[in-house]
């Protein structure tokens, strides 16, 4: 078939179109080289339960204990999590939107020359000195 009837800024247009599919197709083969180049995260059966013993033990925000619960109901895994298979999923990402804003305020403090000891001293998640115990403080990601 004749492409006679095309005008000027058909063929422009068409142009434009054939160049943006070439540099979509170019950013797909970026993403596809960039996600191959990345190590799988698989949770140890030891990491998984250290995890849920806790959340289970109160150690966690409401979102991420009612995630635990949507987990224990079958709806997904932590594999499904930590995979990214199942980010998909709105309330997942909602439910680790505050720790990812937390780890980002963190980030800023020790890029700005603040030290460790003193980042985390004033973690606004921390616990209050009474109930402070020994282990690591994880409160940046909650």
């Amino acid at each position: 078939m004749s492409d006679d009837w095309m005008t000027p800024e058909i063929r422009e247009a068409e142009a434009m179109l054939e160049e943006r599919m070439r540099q979509a197709e170019e950013v797909l083969d970026r993403v596809a080289r960039y996600e191959a180049s990345l190590p799988e995260i698989k949770l140890t059966d030891d990491q998984i339960e250290d995890v849920e013993q806790r959340i289970r033990s109160g150690q966690a925000p409401p979102e991420i204990a009612a995630l635990q619960a949507r987990i224990d109901a079958g709806e997904f895994s932590w594999q499904d999590i930590a995979s990214g298979e199942a980010l998909h999923d709105e309330s997942v990402q909602a439910s680790f939107a505050k720790s990812v804003a937390n780890m980002q305020q963190a980030k800023e403090l020790l890029d700005a020359g603040y030290d460790v000891a003193t980042v985390i001293s004033n973690d606004p998640n921390r616990p209050a000195a009474d109930t402070y115990d020994d282990e690591p403080p994880d409160s940046f990601l909650r």
